[in-house]
């Protein structure tokens, strides 16, 4: 499967998964869009509006990575909360919590991708 940029559709989004504030999503696989014998659910680059949030939430019959490209946040899994910064991979597992916070100046830009079995 390949998804040129141009290919990819870029859109406006206000409280990502019941979260504060909002940013833009471009999907290479939007959520939904089903790709047969495949696993993955989602695969989006995020870009957090300053002060946004992407408000905790479970996985409870997938798995999601958060790659921070770009920015600065403070990363929540199940209550513990870390700092977050270009380059950190968070993999929250099926059965656990997870939500992000851009607490700098500029956008906090990731790559989020999610995943499960084939039969979920």
């Amino acid at each position: 499967m390949i998804r040129k940029a141009s290919e990819q559709s870029k859109v406006r989004r206000e409280a990502f998964t019941n979260g504060v504030g909002g940013g833009f999503a471009t999907h290479a696989l939007p959520p939904g869009e089903k790709v047969p014998g495949s696993r993955f659910q989602m695969i989006s680059q995020i870009e957090l509006d300053p002060g946004s949030c992407i408000g905790s939430h479970l996985h409870g019959e997938n798995e999601e990575i958060y790659w921070i490209l770009s920015g600065e946040g403070i990363y929540n899994e199940d209550g513990t909360e870390i700092p977050a910064g270009p380059g950190d991979m968070f993999l929250a597992l099926q059965g656990h919590s997870h939500g992000l916070k851009n607490t700098g100046s500029g956008p906090l830009v990731m790559l989020a991708v999610i995943a499960a079995d084939r039969n979920a």
